[in-house]
């Protein structure tokens, strides 16, 4: 089978000829590891991966984007996002100077850019990827894509003090994602897309449920059913953290895949396929903080194993969030050692 073959049959419930996989990114440090070991061929396709996600440009200014200074191994620049950032040479996250929306204003007052303009999807999509891999277009969502205007802490302080203001900017934030979104559906021609909306921590939401219900999901009910409107068979949420407290929310809204299911959070893929049944593909699951940094061979062995046990049945794809420097390449040789003896359905 293809991955494509096998993640459509864990997205209808069935068993494919394996279990699939979805090897969300390797980082820049694992890779060049990698390549030391094996040079003529990428960790993707040597580890078997299945499932892939287009993105496309769904910022709300991309012609804003411009580098304001780059001296002395920092770079400061501007994104699509209208946050001015600083970065350090060789480093992974960027420090915040400036968010696009310093105070208060009239939503309705914010312009965006055209979310149908070419530029956005040109170049973001490879056609040859269709024919062995599952694919997913893919959109931010109501919470985490508003806190790039205003600032996590910011934006925190807003709930509190304003959520008649917050409702009024993360309506007008869906909006644009929503047409970002139908619009790759359109152009590519997919059946499935990824909402991105980090909404949790390890310990659990970011906001307490009862005020997620009442700011966060609407709009994200708002977005499911327009992608289903416009073509989407699947729509999967991804969040990193514990979001248990709000997955009988997002299945009402009409969630029915989520990644990365954070073990180290309390993410349990066996636990929570076993009470949600057919209501809920998995995607995840091993766990890259925690169990494979450790390289500790039995218990690698029996976290994966103790996952395999998910996907008898199909509704479950097994894979890490990432794969970051802090994880060997032996421990990923073990990994897909592990996969290649006890993952094929009989």
């Amino acid at each position: 089978m293809t991955g494509r073959e096998r993640v459509l049959a864990a997205l209808e419930f069935r068993e494919a000829d394996r279990l699939p996989r979805s090897w969300d990114h390797f980082w820049p440090g694992f890779c060049e590891a990698f390549a030391e070991r094996f040079p003529d061929t990428e960790p993707m396709r040597h580890f078997g991966n299945d499932l892939h996600v287009v993105v496309a440009d769904e910022s709300p200014w991309p012609s804003r984007t411009s580098v304001l200074e780059d001296a002395g191994g920092h770079r400061v620049a501007r994104n699509g996002w209208g946050q001015v950032q600083r970065t350090r040479e060789g480093a992974y996250y960027q420090e915040l100077l400036e968010a696009a929306l310093p105070k208060r204003i009239d939503p309705d007052t914010i312009e965006f850019e055209d979310p149908e303009k070419d530029s956005r999807y040109e170049n973001r999509f490879n056609p040859a990827l269709h024919q062995d891999h599952y694919l997913f277009c893919k959109t931010g969502g109501p919470y985490l894509r508003t806190t790039f205007l205003r600032g996590d802490e910011q934006f925190w302080i807003d709930i509190m003090d304003d959520p008649s203001w917050v409702t009024a900017l993360v309506d007008r934030v869906t909006d644009h994602m929503i047409k970002v979104g139908v619009e790759s559906i359109r152009r590519w021609n997919l059946d499935a897309i990824q909402i991105n909306d980090d909404v949790a921590g390890n310990l659990g939401p970011m906001v307490g449920p009862d005020i997620y219900e009442r700011l966060f999901l609407p709009p994200l009910r708002k977005m499911v059913t327009a992608y289903r409107e416009a073509g989407a068979r699947f729509v999967m949420h991804h969040a990193d953290g514990n979001v248990l407290p709000l997955l009988d929310m997002w299945i009402d809204a009409g969630i029915n895949v989520i990644n990365p299911v954070e073990y180290r959070s309390g993410m349990d893929a066996v636990e929570i396929r076993e009470k949600y049944g057919n209501k809920l593909v998995l995607v995840g699951g091993l766990d890259n903080c925690d169990i494979l940094p450790r390289g500790d061979r039995d218990e690698i062995r029996s976290h994966v194993l103790h996952l395999l046990t998910g996907g008898e049945g199909g509704e479950y794809i097994i894979g890490p969030h990432s794969i970051g420097p802090d994880i060997s390449v032996d421990t990923m040789l073990y990994v897909l050692e592990l996969l290649q003896e006890n993952a094929f359905y009989n």
